[in-house]
């Protein structure tokens, strides 16, 4: 995949930065973000969130998402976590605009995430 987006004229933007030794991060259940994959295998409860970014024509694109792991990772916890993290981005997205100080964002999610049992 690197060297296709090499012929691409983009590069993965974690490769190498600060020593990070893959091309895209994965953060398995407990794991906050930029996990570093490993040869852990998914088993069925488990939640990842796959970390996708980019540098492509002087700028860095990112994309992530979690996914839910089989059947057993659809439970009632799991879904609270992921839908309140869905959540907090939506507010952070609708909060975001010129000028506004980069701590609004944090200072706008975390009381949703506390209320919800959730900390950021």
């Amino acid at each position: 995949m690197v060297m296709k987006l090499i012929q691409l004229k983009a590069y993965p933007s974690p490769l190498n930065y600060n020593h990070f030794p893959k091309s895209v991060c994965t953060s398995v259940n407990e794991v906050i973000c930029h996990g570093i994959p490993d040869s852990r295998v998914l088993l069925d409860g488990d939640i990842v969130n796959l970390d996708v970014s980019l540098y492509h024509g002087g700028y860095h694109g990112d994309l992530n998402e979690t996914y839910y792991v089989g059947p057993s990772a659809l439970n009632p916890k799991n879904i609270h976590l992921v839908e309140t993290t869905r959540q907090c981005l939506r507010l952070a997205i609708d909060t975001v605009k010129p000028g506004l100080p980069f701590r609004q964002i944090g200072n706008t999610i975390e009381p949703h995430a506390k209320k919800n049992g959730c900390s950021v």
